[in-house]
């Protein structure tokens, strides 16, 4: 994350993700798992928000939302879904990282 240029849209979410999961649970902890589960959380609950303000957060109207949601930036990456594509995320949402030095960098 620290090598992340600091106009990466993910770094600023990258960076309160772990901060607030370390805060809570104890340093170090945060894993790729638990970012997967907060990214499939705040997508649901942007989706059930934007079903509820048309008056009805039904299964439909929230499925609905869901294949809407576009640009929202997670841990994960950046998901864009549609009707067609409940995935969300291509290999431009993505960054390719190696080992080097016995430390993760960013491949060039």
């Amino acid at each position: 994350m620290d090598q992340l240029a600091d106009t990466d849209p993910q770094k600023g979410v990258l960076a309160k993700y772990k901060a607030d999961y370390e805060g809570k649970f104890g340093a170090n902890t945060v894993n790729t798992f638990g970012g997967h589960a907060y990214d499939a959380l705040m997508i649901a609950k942007l989706a059930i928000e934007n079903a509820s303000k048309s008056g009805q957060a039904t299964r439909a109207t929230i499925r609905d939302e869901l294949e809407k949601i576009q640009g929202f930036v997670g841990t994960g990456g950046i998901f864009n879904f549609s009707p067609e594509d409940h995935n969300g995320l291509t290999k431009d949402g993505f960054v390719m990282i190696q080992i080097k030095d016995g430390a993760w960098t960013l491949a060039e």
